[in-house]
């Protein structure tokens, strides 16, 4: 079993305590880096973004800026971290110095910010997009079953069949033979089941997705208890390349990422009905941030095209509120609002009509 920190609470971590920074008058670079590029790449492009930026502070605020841009370079004068896709920098100078290294195992386009706060929408992102799932790579003599976190593997652990052969004819008949071979499948069926509804019941997991030859795939699907196999978002019919199953933690990504788009169209449709029947929803900037504010909002449901300053304000919001947040790409339904919409535990105005009623 190989099991590695638990990088989505450490991220959780990191949104909040981005999220509650304090502004002050020194500059906050917020820095994303694509670690599949070289870091001299990366360097050049950081250093040829701030020439330009660097002249649009005043001259206390350039110095704070010089010190931030230091603390993010002496991050990539250390490479890129093992096992990272994207890296997340924020860097502040002056009075109030502070510097976060976030590595990602998601991939997140290059950007690079300096403002009054940091810029968090592209973690928001990668932890609505890639968020965890986990996977069960199936062969005839074994299960890889794979906790995935963000893009990288997290927790892997390993179901292997015993070894009959060997006694056959030495200890065994060919009819004993075979009724051990089919007990030992079940056994084997039973174990990884075990495995799998254990670590989807301890770490909270809602997908699970299945990947071998569909022989092997169909015999599990088949053992799975009725709570787990309705957690099945995906199948691939691949087996992996002896003990190598990159090719399949790519494709795995790929169909949770599908499967992550799906369950954003379906809070999208809720949105749509609860608003057209005066439901638990409202929509637009100003009605959103008046329900996370006072509490009635129960999901954030904001696009990707939304602009960045009402995108972030927003985000930041929900993010100390601690109010879920549904990201959705390119979708013209949300869109269609405004960019924003809110589901509702409440509705804020049924509540002050309540108490209006009790104090008449």
């Amino acid at each position: 079993m190989k099991q590695t920190p638990q990088r989505m609470q450490s991220l959780r971590r990191n949104i909040v305590a981005l999220a509650s920074l304090p502004e002050t008058e020194s500059p906050v670079i917020s820095a994303y880096f694509d670690t599949t590029e070289a870091p001299e790449a990366m360097r050049l492009l950081i250093s040829i973004w701030s020439s330009s930026v660097r002249s649009t502070f005043c001259r206390s605020q350039q110095q704070d800026f010089e010190q931030a841009k230091a603390a993010v370079m002496d991050v990539l004068a250390d490479g890129w971290p093992p096992g990272s896709r994207s890296l997340a920098v924020f860097a502040r100078g002056g009075d109030s110095p502070m510097k976060i290294v976030i590595p990602l195992g998601a991939r997140i386009d290059p950007s690079f910010h300096a403002l009054e706060l940091p810029v968090i929408f592209p973690l928001i992102q990668a932890k609505d997009r890639f968020h965890r799932f986990v996977i069960a790579i199936c062969t005839e003599e074994s299960a890889r079953i794979l906790e995935v976190t963000l893009g990288a593997v997290s927790e892997e652990l390993l179901a292997t069949t015993p070894e009959l052969r060997s006694r056959l004819g030495r200890e065994w008949t060919r009819e004993h033979y075979h009724h051990q071979k089919r007990e030992r499948h079940r056994r084997f069926i039973r174990e990884k089941v075990d495995i799998i509804t254990d670590l989807m019941s301890r770490r909270g997991h809602n997908h699970l997705l299945l990947a071998g030859h569909p022989r092997h795939v169909n015999r599990l699907k088949d053992a799975l208890p009725k709570h787990i196999a309705t957690r099945v978002v995906g199948e691939i019919s691949k087996s992996p390349n002896g003990a190598n199953y990159s090719s399949i933690l790519e494709e795995s990504l790929d169909a949770f990422v599908a499967a992550e788009h799906a369950e954003s169209v379906q809070n999208v449709e809720r949105l749509h009905q609860e608003i057209r029947r005066g439901g638990l929803g409202v929509v637009g900037i100003e009605s959103s941030l008046k329900a996370v504010r006072d509490g009635s909002a129960d999901m954030l449901i904001i696009s990707e095209n939304l602009p960045e300053e009402e995108r972030e304000s927003l985000v930041r919001l929900a993010t100390l509120r601690d109010v879920s947040i549904e990201v959705c790409e390119d979708d013209p339904l949300i869109d269609d609002y405004g960019g924003v919409g809110c589901l509702l535990r409440y509705r804020a105005d049924f509540i002050t009509e309540s108490i209006e009623d009790a104090v008449a």
